[in-house]
This record gives structure tokens, C-alpha cells and sequence, in this order.
């Protein structure tokens, strides 16, 4: 059950890394570098399978992979770690305790991560816009309202909706529907 769970999140995080590096859509016009990847969906798609824990790890490996393979520096891989570990955690976490039905709960856990994401990135856009760019508060404040906050509700929404579009049927292929039925042997069950 250890090697299952160990072997599928390696395995979601070699997909986050993919589809990361080879999707890039710009959001805002606004803004044009900051951009759109659907790994977070994977990230969380691990977290619902496997928990929190899972998710966070698949986000951590796709961004070390990056950053080993194609990032131009630490900063936005690790700017891309908080934000990512703090959306897929919350809503991982959140999944697991909401009752009720499945895409009930999935979009309700989902509104909380995402919430934990704008808030977490404000700070933290202080912190590596100054340290990468040397970028004064004043000017990181000027941007957070018409490119920052939108960014991060936007990027999280869409995964999270990604996330719900794929989950059910990623549930049934591993052996279960989410909200009944047996837990499929090797996984956790967090769907009931």
C-alpha cells in the first residue's frame, strides 16, 4: 500500500512537471507574464486520493523539477511552491473534513484553498518581487489589486475546477466512485 501510494505520487508529480512546462497561458493583459499551468489540478488531484501530505509532495517535486530543468532562477519555483502547497494543502486538508456529498465538498475545499492562496501570495510578492527585482512595497502594492490577487483567484479557481472535472473519473479508474462504494484496495478513501 506504501509503494502504491509512494509510486502514484511520483507519478502525478512527473505530470504536474510536464504539463507545467509545456503549458503556459498568460492571464491577464495586464500582466502577460504572469501564467496559467493546470499542475496544481494534478497537485490536488493527489491530494484527494491521497491526502494533503500527497498533494504538497507532488507540488514540491514538480517545482525541484523545474527548477533543476527549466527555471532561469529560485524565485519563482519557490514562489510557485507557496502558492501551489498552500492551495493544494487547504483544499486537500478541507476535503477530507467537509461532509457531504463529493463535488460538494471538492468545490467547497477548493473555495478555501484558493482564499489561502491570495491571502498567502500578498506577502509573499512583497518578499521575492523585492529580493528578485528589487521592486519597492509601493510598487508591489500598486499591483496587487489589477495583477496579483486576480492571478492567484483566477489560477486557483481554474485549477480547482479542472481538479473537479477530473476527479470522478480518475476515482472510478483507480477502482471506486467518489462519495460510495468499496475504498479501492492501496488507497485511502477520502472520496466517501
Amino acid at each position: 500500500m506504501r509503494a502504491q501510494r509512494l509510486a502514484a505520487t511520483a507519478m502525478l508529480a512527473a505530470v504536474a512537471f510536464l504539463v507545467m512546462a509545456a503549458v503556459q497561458i498568460p492571464l491577464l493583459p495586464s500582466a502577460p507574464y504572469l501564467t496559467y499551468d493546470p499542475s496544481d489540478a494534478v497537485a490536488l488531484l493527489g491530494g484527494v486520493l491521497y491526502g494533503p501530505g500527497a498533494g504538497v509532495t507532488v507540488v514540491l517535486i514538480k517545482d525541484v523539477l523545474f527548477l533543476l530543468l527549466r527555471a532561469r532562477g529560485p524565485f519563482g519555483p519557490a514562489a510557485d511552491f507557496l502558492a501551489a502547497a498552500t492551495f493544494v494543502g487547504i483544499a486537500a486538508w478541507a476535503y477530507r473534513r467537509a461532509p457531504g456529498p463529493f463535488a460538494r465538498r471538492l468545490a467547497y475545499a477548493a473555495v478555501l484553498g484558493t482564499v489561502g492562496r491570495v491571502l498567502v501570495m500578498i506577502p509573499v510578492n512583497f518578499a521575492v518581487l523585492g529580493l528578485q527585482f528589487g521592486m519597492p512595497p509601493a510598487r508591489v502594492a500598486a499591483m496587487l489589486l489589477p495583477a496579483i490577487i486576480p492571478f492567484n483567484a483566477v489560477k486557483a479557481a481554474a485549477n480547482a475546477a479542472l481538479a473537479l472535472f477530473l476527479a470522478e473519473p480518475v476515482l472510478r479508474a483507480a477502482g471506486g466512485r467518489p462519495g460510495t462504494g468499496p475504498v479501492p484496495r492501496g488507497l485511502t478513501g477520502p472520496w466517501r
